[in-house]
């Protein structure tokens, strides 16, 4: 049977010529082999039980005879009554499907030989992103080239929260602060596989905290002892900052001020690195994904593109450790030397 144009349940994407198409042999509901086998079993458990047929319930034509529409609780969409899946978004409309996602194996009255294990359910629901590695996002969106799927096997480590970002900066040119990224600068580009950014980025960062480190106690803390022991010849027993830089200014001139300021200076540069790198973070990263998943895909030599890109990403938690543990290092022996 030609099932060319119709719309596979699970990944919600149209057959096309040459797919592996599997048919349920109870209701005749077709699926893709490896989406089959990835839910491991048919979704239409509603339809064993009442004896129907999948083409007799949703193989019509969604826009011939047929007035009754559906609004899709994801984008607000207007579906034909009788559509398996959101033809804007793909979010399952069929509530029986969405009901046998979440409880089929909960079904008592079920047959025993249609209660199979079924891996990966996503419930129905307004939180359902929290769950679905998607986020929410169809998997066939595309981004400059790239599908949301494939992003999403780029990604690998949390995915329903980077797939939706990625959405809101490719749909409304927003994104929000990575406060990973601001709290621990260097180390989350690095995490990421973003090796050269997240290189200098953690050089200049070390640098500058090694530095604070040397300054402020070879320079600054003395002109501060000094400091109060000037001001315990006055009887003055909480100085402000003011009075540190104006003791500063007669003694030492300008250069004697800046020495004082040191200390803020330098935190307020360190503090500089990690707001840079937690505003730049989810737009650096995005464009980051798209590039490297479109060159995975011209790399792949197999075909098996998804497998090619899911190699080149995902996270490298080895190095972010290694550079956390050099700098903890570091920042020890710097307290001695």
């Amino acid at each position: 049977m030609d099932y060319l144009g119709k719309t596979c349940p699970v990944c919600s994407q149209n057959f096309h010529e040459g797919d592996d198409v599997v048919v349920c042999p109870k209701c005749g509901a077709p699926y893709h082999r490896g989406c089959y086998q990835e839910k491991g079993k048919c979704l239409f458990t509603d339809l064993h039980q009442s004896k129907k047929s999948w083409h007799e319930v949703y193989d019509d034509d969604p826009t011939a005879d047929n007035e009754e529409t559906v609004k899709c609780f994801s984008c607000g969409t207007m579906n034909a009554e009788n559509a398996i899946v959101c033809k804007n978004c793909g979010s399952f409309l069929s509530q029986s499907v969405s009901k046998h996602i979440r409880d089929d194996t909960d079904d008592e009255s079920e047959d025993q030989d249609t209660r199979e294990d079924f891996e990966g359910k996503i419930p129905a629901g307004p939180f359902s992103f929290l769950i679905d590695p998607m986020g929410g996002v169809a998997k066939n969106e595309d981004f400059d080239g790239v599908t949301a799927a494939e992003l999403s096997k780029y990604v690998n480590a949390n995915t329903q929260y980077y797939i939706p970002l990625f959405a809101r900066i490719k749909k409304m040119n927003k994104s929000k602060i990575n406060f990973a990224a601001f709290f621990f600068t260097g180390a989350w580009f690095l995490y990421r596989k973003q090796y050269l950014k997240g290189a200098i980025i953690a050089l200049l960062y070390l640098i500058v905290e090694l530095s604070s480190i040397f300054l402020v106690s070879a320079v600054s803390l003395p002109l501060y002892r000094e400091a109060n022991a000037a001001f315990a010849q006055t009887n003055l027993s909480h100085p402000m900052i003011g009075n540190y830089l104006s003791w500063a200014y007669d003694h030492y001139s300008f250069g004697g001020s800046m020495l004082i300021l040191l200390p803020y200076l330098l935190y307020a540069f360190r503090f500089g690195i990690c707001l840079f790198s937690g505003l730049t973070a989810n737009r650096g990263y995005y464009q980051f994904c798209i590039r490297k998943t479109k060159l995975a895909k011209q790399r792949c030599a197999d075909g098996d593109t998804m497998k090619a890109i899911s190699e080149a990403g995902g996270v490298n938690t080895a190095i972010a450790w290694t550079f956390f543990a050099c700098y903890v290092i570091l920042y020890i022996t710097s307290l001695f030397a």
